[in-house]
């Protein structure tokens, strides 16, 4: 499996057709609803690995992967991706890379 770390941290092509498609103001209030729900995907899928419950952190993993997806990006998606295959090593840079992806989300 690739390395998350080896992917870039946006998309911005995704985030252009995001702006495209419903203009600047609008986008600006997506990203506030959107870094609400990475923080609390990611925050679910670290207690379910602190409890050792990987049914919920995968399942948790998997709608981080798909909502980092959808907004463009990429290597916090990536990063959830591995955790959602098991990499629980992985699992320990969630929070550092959602840090990354959100200053990176609020600068697009």
């Amino acid at each position: 499996m690739p390395d998350w770390r080896d992917k870039p941290e946006l998309d911005m092509q995704v985030i252009a057709t995001l702006v495209n498609a419903v203009g600047q103001a609008v986008f600006d209030d997506m990203k506030v609803q959107f870094v609400s729900d990475l923080t609390g995907l990611a925050n679910a899928c670290e207690d379910a690995l602190g409890k050792g419950d990987m049914v919920t952190a995968k399942a948790a993993a998997h709608a981080l992967k798909g909502a980092a997806s959808n907004i463009g990006l990429v290597r916090l998606s990536a990063l959830a991706a591995q955790v959602e295959q098991g990499d629980t090593e992985s699992s320990h840079a969630l929070e550092t890379e959602l840090e990354t992806a959100i200053r990176c989300l609020n600068a697009a």
